[in-house]
């Protein structure tokens, strides 16, 4: 176990710091087209595991391509908004590396013959964390759906589908 001084702390805010940061530059993404906010929370490479999620498999890419993931998962909404729980479990492995959990929901919206719509995601993310000479960043990326409400057309948006 870590001792709790000084370094302790710095690192645990930048861990709850970088859990946040995940979901809102996917946002910032979503809404300016400009990914690289989002690829920067990451190693220069990562694996991610959104199969309970996407139904897809676990893959390591580069980071400059994980972008290419979440415009795909989110071509058929509008706008999406990840609100990140303050309380974030971080659980020391050493001093250079952490697995970072956080509940987060994460609202999307779409229009559906023009009416506008929302479906939203309760999620728990795990993060296997490093710290790098650019500070923390997210190795691995776990997302285990908690619970779906609103209209599930969305979930199946993520998944692949498209209305015509």
């Amino acid at each position: 176990m870590r001792e709790k001084g000084l370094p302790y702390v710095l690192d645990w805010i930048s861990l709850q710091e970088l859990a946040v940061e995940y979901g809102q530059a996917i946002d910032y993404g979503q809404d300016t087209g400009d990914w690289s906010r989002w690829a920067n929370v990451f190693t220069p490479e990562v694996t991610a595991d959104y199969s309970r999620f996407m139904g897809s498999g676990i893959v390591t890419l580069k980071r400059e391509e994980m972008p290419e993931i979440a415009r795909k998962g989110l071509r058929s909404f509008k706008r999406v908004q990840h609100a990140t729980a303050t309380s974030v479990s971080i659980q020391f492995k050493s001093d250079t590396q952490a697995e970072v959990m956080a509940y987060a929901e994460v609202a999307h919206y779409f229009l559906l013959g023009g009416v506008p719509q929302e479906w939203t995601i309760i999620a728990r993310y795990t993060f296997s964390t490093e710290k790098t000479p650019e500070g923390w960043k997210i190795r691995k990326v776990l997302l285990d759906p908690v619970h779906y409400r609103g209209n599930l057309l969305g979930l199946e948006f993520v998944q692949g589908k498209q209305v015509v």
